[in-house]
């Protein structure tokens, strides 16, 4: 393994190295990245998981991967179909990319949807800053500033997209055996997304959780399934890892688990407290969670779990 003679810097991840040869790109915000990736170094080969939301982004952490181990990426993972995760597929060309058989449909599928409302409705970024420039609470003024950042550095590559679906997939799980480490794609089931994946590394102990993990991030729960992703993260905690990264949020262990956990379970009591949507709108987030980033995405939680509660019932 080739180590780089300079810290690896990119304007739109952090590099943290979580074991030797294994590493997590932790996005920055309102930088085009959006969520976060891994680069692992299986022995003969250099596996991706995840592949960032814009191509500017993409490229940056496939010459993160080439600087750091000296050759192509052939092996890309991708956890599920929504687009911040596999934006950047296309600039993987040397590499099979890996999914479950759901993911791979759903991506075909909504990836089109995607840039169809993106390239049709231009002036989207341009609502986003004038919401901006009127916000006065400091908190929802960088959610919006983050919001906008990673819609422009969209728009500024999004004439160039074009989707590129994975080429190889599975049910259940996959494994690959390098002569460094062996690799487990794990297909969790319907929690944050119809279709998650985690990546699983048993010889370093590290889990890469995509979306199924949150660090002091709130979550979005408005494609998923709550029930199950609660129990998919009791499931997870119960796995041997020490090093978890997330799908968005800093590298976090296995307590961050088990808080977002909390937080989900929480969520679904508040919502049974209302009798109408319109009592939502300005419902306080406790004091756990106050501080987490995306705090728009409390209340559109709510609303979506009562919506779930009014047509069950």
């Amino acid at each position: 393994m080739m180590s780089p003679t300079t810290p690896i810097k990119s304007p739109y991840f952090t590099l943290e190295q979580v074991a030797d040869g294994v590493y997590a790109a932790i996005a920055k915000n309102g930088a085009g990245s959006m969520s976060n990736a891994g680069i692992i170094d299986l022995g003969e080969q250099t596996l991706v998981f995840d592949t960032m939301y814009t191509l500017q982004a993409g490229q940056a952490l496939l010459d993160a991967a080439h600087q750091l181990f000296g050759r192509p990426v052939t092996l890309v993972g991708n956890s599920h179909f929504h687009m911040d995760h596999v934006g950047a597929n296309q600039l993987f060309k040397d590499a099979a990319i890996l999914s479950t058989k759901t993911t791979r449909t759903l991506m075909i599928e909504r990836s089109k949807q995607f840039l169809e409302f993106a390239r049709s409705n231009p002036g989207y970024p341009e609502s986003v800053k004038q919401r901006l420039e009127q916000e006065t609470d400091e908190q929802k003024q960088q959610e919006l500033s983050d919001q906008l950042g990673d819609l422009l550095a969209m728009d500024a590559s999004l004439s160039s997209i074009v989707p590129t679906p994975p080429t190889i997939t599975f049910d259940g799980s996959l494994t690959l055996h390098g002569s460094k480490r062996t690799a487990i794609f794990i297909a969790m089931g319907s929690g944050h997304s119809a279709c998650d994946s985690v990546l699983y590394l048993p010889d370093d102990e590290v889990m890469f959780a995509a979306d199924l993990l949150f660090v002091k991030s709130h979550p979005s729960v408005q494609s998923g399934n709550v029930a199950e992703w609660i129990e998919i993260l009791e499931h997870l905690c119960e796995q041997s890892f020490h090093t978890v990264v997330p799908g968005h949020g800093p590298v976090g262990e296995k307590k961050d688990i088990a808080l977002l956990r909390q937080y989900l379970l929480d969520l679904s009591e508040r919502a049974k407290t209302f009798v109408s949507l319109e009592q939502i709108p300005g419902a306080s987030i406790p004091e756990l969670y106050r501080k987490w980033t995306v705090p728009s995405l409390y209340e559109r939680n709510l609303q979506y779990l009562f919506h779930q509660l009014s047509t069950t019932l």
